[in-house]
């Protein structure tokens, strides 16, 4: 027992003397010396071996070091060197441990960056150099262009967000985009301008998947901008573009074949967001990924192949749709389309509805017995819905969707606003009936969820609607408010 007493007893006067020295330097203002760092891992040491009846020595003498350490870091003696391997070594588990979690922003690795934007360069004439100006007026190139007629359609949904004089600039580049041309004048003297109306052409037509940006070419006398012209920065030519858009209309052409009859557009539009999800693979490195031809020729995409191919088809259908811009709740850049669908707006994600993606994003995924195809969790939903998860940052004005009426899980009787067994018999019934593998039930809120939860697993109550079941394989996804059974 004097033995033990005794080694305590040393330790505590080693511990004084350390922190006296290291008071003296501190006060004085001299530099620590090496011998203190040596100490620091002796005693840590010592500290772990005596863990249960020094613990608060241990932790009390390390926290001297890092306040020691911090002080004589912000010296402009110190070498950047050095402080890193001291920092590198001195490093016990507990620490490493906090530091990876609270350093870690997302449960999954986040996605290479994708990139949207479309590439811009500018040239600069200088006319009191006596370069001339060798393009027409804006004035005269719109009195050459007839697109008025063609322009009232509903499709050219940002079109009709643009003012008069953004109007022309659209026509200008709508007319040259699509005939290859180059140097085109445009009816303003606003790179900003410019740069918006051109954003709109792109999210109207999705035709013009061979543009990958523009060549803005200023014509300046004194500094100040006099004329403003645009060449587009083009893929291929227009023989090659020719060649693709064949191959994609026969694509378009065999999906509409079981396109269904009749005039409600829900049906419709989610045909084509099943088609394209069940024919297309989510891949990073797709080739043509930023347009369509990736889905109609490869079956291979990304979130901007997803959306144009969605849209081309919706509009071949006489519905509108358009490309929305913006970035994920884990910043990534993203597309996804706004749509029409029985005279409301809605938002639909195709991406997030092929569940390809899902395992790209999140391992985890896989583990979910019987993992279904499709998922329809962002299919005709309402901005409330689509900003949980998305950021809009798009180039135009968009309608607050506000409609519930053709929300997938509306149509499909799967939304819940309180436990309604009536409801739920209907949807195991019609689950069974279809031969599907799986029932999802989608709670209105976070406590309708809960109460769904308890009556159907805690009470087990899901056993009044399996066939026969003994056993049910269930996974509840809090945050969407869902519970999915597999029958």
């Amino acid at each position: 027992m004097r033995n033990g007493e005794s080694l305590k007893n040393r330790i505590r006067k080693t511990a004084l003397t350390l922190l006296l020295g290291l008071m003296l330097f501190t006060v004085t203002g001299c530099d620590v010396p090496d011998f203190f760092y040596d100490i620091e891992y002796w005693f840590s040491d010592v500290g772990y071996w005596f863990e249960d009846k020094f613990d608060t020595v241990k932790w009390w003498f390390e926290d001297t070091i890092e306040a020691v350490k911090e002080k004589y870091s912000e010296d402009e003696d110190w070498e950047d060197e050095d402080w890193e391997e001291e920092e590198e070594e001195f490093d016990p588990e507990e620490w490493r441990y906090s530091e990876v979690e609270e350093d870690e922003p997302f449960l999954v690795t986040p996605l290479p960056e994708i990139n949207l934007d479309a590439e811009v360069n500018e040239e600069v004439v200088d006319l009191e150099s006596g370069d001339g100006d060798d393009t027409e007026s804006a004035d005269d190139a719109l009195a050459g262009i007839s697109l008025d007629e063609t322009l009232k359609a509903d499709r050219y949904y940002a079109y009709h967000t643009l003012d008069g004089e953004q109007q022309k600039v659209y026509k200008l580049l709508y007319n040259s985009l699509f005939s290859f041309g180059e140097k085109t004048p445009v009816a303003t003297t606003d790179p900003d301008v410019v740069d918006k109306v051109f954003a709109c052409v792109l999210a109207d037509n999705p035709e013009l998947f061979y543009v990958r940006g523009y060549n803005l070419i200023r014509y300046e006398r004194g500094g100040e901008i006099e004329k403003l012209s645009v060449s587009g920065l083009y893929t291929m030519d227009r023989a090659e573009a020719q060649t693709h858009q064949e191959k994609a209309d026969a694509y378009v052409t065999k999906c509409l074949e079981g396109l269904p009859d009749g005039t409600d557009d829900y049906l419709k539009i989610k045909y084509l967001y099943e088609y394209i999800i069940k024919n297309t693979e989510y891949d990073l490195k797709a080739e043509n990924g930023q347009n369509y031809l990736s889905v109609f020729e490869n079956g291979r995409s990304v979130c901007q192949g997803y959306a144009t191919a969605m849209q081309y088809m919706m509009n071949k259908c006489g519905l509108l749709c358009t490309v929305i811009r913006g970035v994920t709740n884990t910043n990534e850049n993203h597309a996804w389309n706004l749509v029409r669908s029985n005279g409301d707006y809605y938002y639909v994600d195709v991406t997030w509805g092929d569940m390809s993606y899902d395992l790209t994003v999140d391992e985890g995924m896989s583990s979910l017995p019987q993992l279904p195809e499709v998922s329809y969790e962002y299919l005709c939903v309402t901005t409330r819905d689509i900003e949980a998860t998305h950021s809009i940052e798009n180039a135009f004005e968009v309608p607050e969707c506000t409609a519930r009426r053709d929300y997938y899980y509306v149509r499909e009787g799967n939304f819940f606003e309180s436990v309604d067994e009536a409801k739920l018999e209907k949807i195991f019934s019609k689950a069974y009936s279809n031969g599907e593998k799986s029932v999802t039930v989608k709670c209105s809120d976070e406590s309708v969820f809960s109460q769904m939860s308890d009556y159907l697993t805690q009470d087990g109550r899901v056993f009044d609607y399996l066939r026969g079941s003994k056993n049910v394989n269930y996974v509840t996804l809090e945050n969407l408010n869902e519970l999915i059974f597999y029958l």
